[in-house]
């Protein structure tokens, strides 16, 4: 079933946040193709169309900053709007700061108002057939990986699935605030040229991971009840030996037999151990550390996609390539291409 919300307003800062990125204003008031081409050389390729009566406004405004993990964008079209992106390939939030946007993620929809952000999934279909005419939000991209690494580290185990967030995020509540305030501090340090977030790349991505991990503790999505709980199960020693190994040589011919004996448990055992533990399999588990290490390499351009695959233990490359995609959001080649341009 389709499900629907809406969030009733509150009083949001919208004008201090939008304002923040003053220094990273790239077009106002200019003709709106030139404005959707911006757009989506900042953010993602897709289809925007005015239905409003006016195509050049003097109100529209797109400020934006690439970051590390994050780019930061204020929009607002200055006349009614139509988008669809389709699939983003990235996690994205957008803050309502003022009018209003419909939107659509998959099979959920929330009409986003001051108070209120929209959380959209790499992989479901995102449309926002309204746009208001008065509507300025504050959009924030969200590297897949980054966020998917972060969730890993903090469940201290392996995510091997996208993390499906729930669309409408209430501002309101305390949770909400909470993480509204961390943007803020990210948004307030780059506003200042001499901050440490200019000065220091490895403090701003401290920043940038303190966004990401605060939306994955504020806003519900398939891991939330785990992610709250207070009692971990510790990972057992037979599993913790197999994966020290795994993790030491992933390139290895590794076989559920191999493993097993290593363990010193039957295959059987160690398949339940992998589950209950890991919520994987042992082989599932040697092929995610193995796509890992092709990722590391791809994005340091240490070879081609062929020799990076070969070297870390992939020899099938139609399979490779179909588990990168899955796992990455885009094929190995893209990957090659995307980080040395």
């Amino acid at each position: 079933m389709k499900r629907s919300m809406e969030i009733e307003p509150i009083a949001t800062d919208g004008a201090g946040i939008s304002s923040a990125l003053d220094g990273f204003e790239l077009c106002r008031a200019v003709g709106f193709d030139a404005f959707r081409d911006s757009l989506n050389g900042v953010f993602y390729p897709a289809r925007v169309e005015p239905t409003g009566l006016h195509t050049t406004s003097v109100q529209s405004l797109l400020s934006a900053v690439e970051l590390t993990h994050l780019t930061l964008g204020f929009v607002r079209f200055g006349t009614e709007t139509a988008l669809d992106p389709g699939a983003l390939g990235a996690y994205h939030v957008n803050v309502a700061l003022s009018g209003s946007v419909e939107s659509h993620c998959g099979r959920e929809s929330v009409v986003a108002r001051p108070g209120t952000a929209a959380v959209f999934t790499p992989e479901d279909h995102t449309r926002l057939p309204r746009w208001g005419a008065d509507a300025g939000q504050l959009c924030i991209k969200i590297d897949r990986r980054a966020l998917e690494a972060e969730l890993e580290s903090m469940l201290g185990r392996p995510v091997a699935s996208l993390v499906r967030f729930s669309i409408g995020f209430d501002l309101a509540n305390s949770a909400g605030r909470s993480w509204l305030n961390v943007v803020r501090l990210l948004l307030t340090d780059l506003a200042d040229g001499s901050s440490l977030s200019r000065g220091s790349t490895t403090h701003r991505e401290e920043l940038e991971r303190l966004v990401i991990s605060s939306l994955l503790r504020a806003q519900p999505h398939d891991f939330h009840d785990e992610l709250h709980s207070d009692h971990a199960p510790a990972r057992s020693r037979i599993v913790k030996r197999v994966v020290d190994a795994v993790d030491a040589e992933p390139e290895k011919a590794w076989t559920l037999a191999g493993m097993a004996e290593l363990s010193g448990v039957s295959g059987r055992r160690l398949q339940q151990g992998f589950r209950e533990q890991l919520t994987m399999s042992p082989m599932a588990y040697v092929r995610l550390v193995r796509l890992e290490r092709v990722h590391k390499d791809l994005l340091t351009y240490s070879g081609s996609v062929t020799d990076v695959a070969f070297r870390w233990g992939f020899t099938h490359l139609g399979r490779f390539a179909e588990a990168y995609r899955e796992r990455f959001g885009l094929a190995p080649s893209e990957t090659l291409r995307r980080f040395r341009a």
